[in-house]
């Protein structure tokens, strides 16, 4: 019988590591000098030129590959010219004088083509102070799309950028790049500009991205991504099986601004972040993202402070489970919405979604909406405190009569404090309202089954807007959603402190009272009612509470596991070291005989421990009684602590451990040989299995 679940949270593990050295066959490396322009030239270069002049330029990739550059150094790549492989030049900038590739002379931007054997065409690793401008860049694979992330094609990038355990990387700028025909596997790692941080060991992150006017096409999975593993704060929990564990402790990148990029047919995204703080998202346009699988085209998690202004995002294609122009998504700690243009998606205009983590104060104000199908607002879990006004949402037959808005009752529970004022609901077919959170006042509803009942200061007359329903493509096509100078609801809102100072038109607030929807009229208006205007109050922010879980220091999870033992149907065996306390592994409850063995492989790393802990529910049931613990010194297996043995206390749920201390050893390869167990109901189990270097 296989015991025990409870609410899965992780905890971080941070460890001590010694790692072995592996020699790479590579190019003899070449270290450039301070403040040199280096010329790239695929037709008449030479790798044995200097490359300080445009007559005695470099060839070839390998050549910029094998150079460290230093602060100043430029790279420039011919225009027209045209290179197959991996850029990866290394070195870095300096504060003030970063490294920078660029193009020269006239025609085509120079074009790098990926390989089969390179995930990234363009990479840096673990480097900072660098300017990528004005390249065209690919990386195609023959395979299908697949949702296995560890698909045929692999997680492939145009760029990545890549922080593995360095702490904190300062400006990386990405400017002007045409991205196209990226063909990557479902994964937040995969995709046009991706950047990673991995900070298991070192809590890790960037400061100063810039990712600006840069074109991306026919891109999987996602046109541009900001990804990182240090997560771990207010109960956070397991994020998605391809971002790598353990994770770190909360490190935010900041100073992050994606700005004035289109992304066209990104697979399941077009631009999405986590772990910022203070991230500035605008004027970017996303254009038929989710057309292979569904997620939001603009959507953000585990992040705080973000802003995201004069976007326009629309037709996306796969609308059952996402599919929105926009989505305030799970750990988000204050979030602005604002001036944005959403149509013609699947899934609707805003998502908001709230698992077991904090999702919470969120502003939504002078949006447009138009022909969003599906549902226009969806909120998914315990969603905390958003205010949603002056948006204008447009509702026509081509909307397919969705419904206003809807929700889910996630573990986390239900939305609650969700206000909606100052907007206008216009609808020629809607299937109306689920009100599970909400309260509405001063809006406006016209058609459909918009009408809000409890709005004690609702408007139900035609609002008069110039030309509903003629918004196209771009974001200065909306003017039909201006007021005519007769329109009822001129002067018709309620103040909103801290508004912003504009509308969606750029007019300035307020023009006497205010009006409702996402224009503010210009013209000739009766005196301000000074009116008392309604305040924001942000929820206090209350972190969850932390479960039981590893202490800091276990080094398992950077292990693969695996048991001479057939694990029980049902289990796992990577849940004895996936540092959670809820899912345990289970041998097989049938024809139990000893010794078993249970090996932890470090692969190419090695590890310094002196104690093991191991971690069971139901102990007097299922715990091991009596074991081993052994090292490979490369050629055997030498004990390292022999018979020990122990009695357990629990029948129940309680996390009951067990410690065994013993002298300081470096392997790569640890394991048990355990020679008893309890085996009440025929089978022996672990809910989690930790090593340590403990200090004296």
């Amino acid at each position: 019988m296989f015991k025990g679940t409870a609410q899965k949270i992780i905890s971080l593990a941070v460890a001590v590591l010694m790692f072995s050295s592996i020699a790479a066959v590579s190019p003899t490396k070449v270290m450039a000098e301070a403040g040199n322009t280096y010329y790239v030239d695929n037709v008449s270069g030479d790798d044995n030129h200097g490359g300080t002049d445009q007559s005695a330029a470099w060839k070839t990739l390998a050549k910029v590959n094998a150079t460290t550059f230093a602060p100043g150094d430029k790279i420039l790549f011919k225009a027209g010219g045209s290179w197959q492989g991996q850029l990866w030049p290394k070195g870095s900038g300096a504060d003030g004088s970063p490294i920078v590739i660029d193009m020269y002379g006239t025609g085509n931007k120079p074009l790098i083509t990926g390989v089969t054997s390179e995930l990234s065409t363009v990479f840096l690793k673990n480097q900072e102070y660098w300017e990528i401008n004005n390249l065209e860049v690919t990386n195609p694979s023959s395979e299908p799309f697949t949702r296995d992330w560890k698909g045929a094609r692999g997680e492939r990038r145009g760029v990545y950028i890549l922080n593995e355990e360095r702490g904190i990387l300062n400006h990386i700028y990405i400017k002007n790049l045409n991205v196209h025909d990226v063909d990557g596997v479902y994964t937040t790692r995969s995709g046009g500009i991706i950047f990673d941080s991995v900070g298991s060991i070192v809590p890790s992150a960037f400061h100063d991205i810039l990712i600006d006017g840069n074109t991306l096409t026919d891109v999987d999975a996602y046109g541009i991504y900001i990804s990182s593993n240090c997560i771990i704060r207010y109960g956070m929990g397991d994020l998605w099986e391809w971002v790598p564990k353990p994770y770190g402790p909360w490190t935010p990148s900041t100073g992050v601004k994606i700005s004035n990029n289109t992304i066209v047919r990104a697979a399941t995204g077009g631009i999405a972040w986590n772990v910022t703080d203070g991230a500035v998202v605008e004027r970017n346009t996303v254009q038929e993202a989710t057309y292979l699988a569904t997620n939001a085209s603009i959507w953000w998690a585990y992040a705080d402070n973000n802003v995201v202004q004069f976007n326009e995002s629309f037709a996306s294609r796969n609308g059952s489970e996402d599919g929105t122009g926009f989505d305030v998504d799970a750990g988000n700690l204050g979030s602005l919405v604002q001036y944005n243009y959403s149509h013609d998606n699947a899934g609707g205009f805003m998502l908001y979604v709230n698992d077991t983590y904090n999702t919470i104060n969120t502003i939504v104000r002078y949006n447009i909406s138009q022909n969003d199908k599906g549902r226009i607002f969806r909120y998914s879990g315990s969603i905390d405190t958003v205010m949603n006004y002056n948006n204008t949402i447009y509702v026509g037959a081509a909307s397919g009569n969705p419904v206003m808005s809807d929700y889910f009752t996630k573990s986390s529970g239900s939305p609650k404090n969700i206000k909606n004022y100052n907007n206008i609901y216009y609808s020629v077919g809607d299937r109306g309202w689920t009100l599970t959170g909400q309260t509405f006042d001063n809006n406006a509803y016209f058609g459909g089954k918009t009408l809000v009942s409890s709005d004690a200061h609702k408007i139900m007359a035609n609002p008069k807007l110039l030309n509903p329903g003629s918004g196209g493509v771009g974001m200065n096509t909306v003017d039909g959603y201006q007021l005519q100078s007769d329109s009822p609801l001129i002067g018709a809102g309620v103040p909103i402190s801290d508004n912003g100072g504009r509308d969606y038109f750029g007019n300035t607030l307020y023009n006497g009272d205010p009006d409702i929807g996402a224009f503010e009229y210009q013209g000739d208006v009766p005196p301000a009612t000074n009116k008392p205007p309604i305040v924001f109050t942000p929820a206090p922010i209350t972190p969850l509470p932390k479960p039981p879980g590893p202490a800091v220091g276990n080094l398992t999870p950077l292990a693969t596991a695996s048991a001479s033992i057939a694990t029980l149907s049902g289990s796992s065996i990577k849940w004895l070291n996936d540092g959670l306390y809820d899912k345990a592994w289970s041998s097989v409850d049938k024809g139990v005989t000893f010794p078993n063995y249970i090996t932890l492989d470090f692969g190419a790393r090695t590890v310094t421990v002196n104690n093991m802990k191991v971690v069971t529910r139901f102990g007097t049931g299922q715990g091991v009684t009596s074991l081993d613990i052994e090292a490979y010194d490369g050629t055997s297996w030498v004990p390292v602590q022999t018979g020990v043995q122990w009695v357990w206390q629990s029948n129940d749920q309680t996390n009951e451990t067990k410690s065994v201390d013993f002298t300081a050893t470096t392997a790569s390869k640890f394991r048990l040989k355990i020679n008893g167990a309890n085996l009440k109901w025929g089978n022996f189990a672990i809910n989690e299995l930790e090593l340590y270097n403990l200090k004296p």
